[in-house]
């Protein structure tokens, strides 16, 4: 979860329902993930009825790992990413090859927060905030 204002985030009540706020975070994320060693692209970011959606594979080709992003609405310019494990139909990966692919997505977008000074880093939280109540994500 991070700040930053760099993001359109607020839309105009007249395109409210009609696009999601995040378009422009996930694609400025996805882009800044595709060069990073260990990183291969597979669906490029597109609109949810919830959010954005892209994902990336790593050096294990059978687990893709999802990469989900919205707008936190606590917090102005708030964002919050999640990293969703998608295995390949009929495959299965190992816990550690799960876990290794979600760090080495997790350090990557860390790694492009936290060398850009228009962020402010939040860190991550391992249950998904909504679901926990989390309501300022510096807890």
């Amino acid at each position: 979860m991070f700040r930053s204002e760099l993001f359109l985030h607020e839309q105009p009540d007249d395109q409210l329902d009609h696009w999601f706020l995040g378009g422009d975070c996930a694609g400025w994320i996805y882009a800044r993930l595709l060069p990073l060693p260990n990183i291969l692209r597979e669906t490029d970011p597109l609109m949810e009825d919830w959010g954005w959606y892209a994902s990336v594979k790593t050096s294990d080709t059978d687990t893709s790992i999802a990469m989900l992003v919205y707008s936190w609405p606590y917090g102005e310019n708030c964002w919050m990413i999640g990293l969703d494990p998608r295995r390949r139909w009929l495959k299965r990966s190992s816990p550690e090859t799960i876990r290794d692919a979600i760090d080495c997505v997790a350090d990557g977008i860390d790694g492009i927060i936290t060398s850009d000074t228009r962020f402010e880093s939040f860190g991550w939280h391992e249950l998904n905030p909504f679901d926990t109540g989390v309501t300022d994500p510096r807890e």
